[in-house]
């Protein structure tokens, strides 16, 4: 919490109803304070040019103690002087040396950080925590800000993005191919990159992110690729009338060095990021590992997987 740290300050508290046994007024008990304890200017002294007022107060030695001050001697009205502590209490309190405002209105700052777990999850929690726990008085509200406000709108924008991002790339494949049914077949290098980037996010512990999510639309691109370029040798094997066996696995063979190369350019580069632990690494950390571990899962499961859904899905066809 934001604490106000106060500094000692001195507090005189005058009763109304001892002032007016005395017939003293607020104005006359003020007028005196202000004299005796801060000082009051009483005329000016000149020299040459310049003039300075000269300060009416009590010598130190008569206002250091709470004890001092009460035995000033406040008049009354029939002339008498009576103590100030006979209408007054004083003592010392602690006050804010500093008060935080926001909007016109003063605001105390609770702060939290967040280790070892996502910032979305922490975020809906403690609220849910806090509304069932806190209860404020009618006139305080309470506020959540901080880092999580950037990623709800980051969120949103994500929400926007990859959706558009993936009709982009089905729309690029069936300009390439041409026809329905091998886009599809390209198409699953998608759920492919989906399946390495969350092994390799869950083998690190590392928690999902913007971040991540952000290194999820770089893998969907690269990770298309892998079957733009395996689709493309096995159909160009299959027009040279080879048997449809045979293209898928001359094409997988003529086809490991180029892909493999593809994934290792990528996963190499971002290797360093990937590793980091410095100032920063927070950020660009998850997209590393998504990109580095996403593009290896994504290289073994095309290889494995894209060559047998080819076969099944033209077994039955000539082509």
């Amino acid at each position: 919490m934001y604490k106000n740290i106060g500094l000692p300050e001195l507090k005189i508290q005058l009763h109304d109803s001892k002032m007016a046994k005395y017939g003293i007024q607020t104005r006359d008990v003020q007028a005196v304070i202000e004299m005796t304890i801060g000082g009051q200017a009483a005329t000016t002294f000149y020299e040459g040019d310049r003039q300075f007022d000269v300060i009416l107060r009590f010598q130190e030695a008569y206002r250091d103690t709470p004890t001092k001050i009460g035995q000033i001697l406040i008049p009354t009205s029939n002339g008498q002087n009576i103590p100030l502590q006979e209408i007054a209490s004083i003592n010392y309190q602690t006050g804010p040396a500093f008060i935080y405002r926001e909007g016109n209105s003063r605001y105390i700052g609770v702060g939290f950080s967040i280790d070892g777990r996502d910032l979305g999850s922490t975020i809906a929690e403690a609220k849910q925590v806090v509304a069932a726990e806190v209860s404020l008085p009618k006139e305080n509200h309470m506020e959540w800000a901080g880092e999580f406000e950037s990623k709800e709108r980051a969120a949103k924008q994500l929400a926007l993005v990859v959706p558009i991002s993936l009709v982009l790339i089905l729309l690029l494949l069936y300009a390439n191919f041409g026809n329905i049914k091998d886009t599809a077949i390209a198409s699953l290098t998608l759920p492919f990159a989906f399946i390495g980037g969350f092994i390799s996010l869950w083998a690190t512990g590392t928690i999902f992110g913007i971040s991540a999510g952000i290194g999820f639309i770089i893998l969907f691109g690269v990770a298309t690729i892998d079957g733009i370029v395996l689709i493309g040798v096995i159909r160009d094997n299959l027009r040279h009338k080879m048997k449809l066996k045979d293209s898928i696995i001359h094409g997988v063979r003529s086809r490991i060095r180029p892909v493999v190369m593809i994934a290792l350019m990528g996963s190499m580069g971002l290797l360093p990021a990937a590793l980091s632990t410095g100032m920063g690494s927070e950020i660009q950390k998850p997209l590393a590992i998504m990109i580095v571990g996403g593009l290896l899962i994504c290289l073994v499961l095309s290889f494995t997987i894209l060559p047998v859904v080819f076969y099944l899905a033209y077994r039955k066809e000539k082509v």
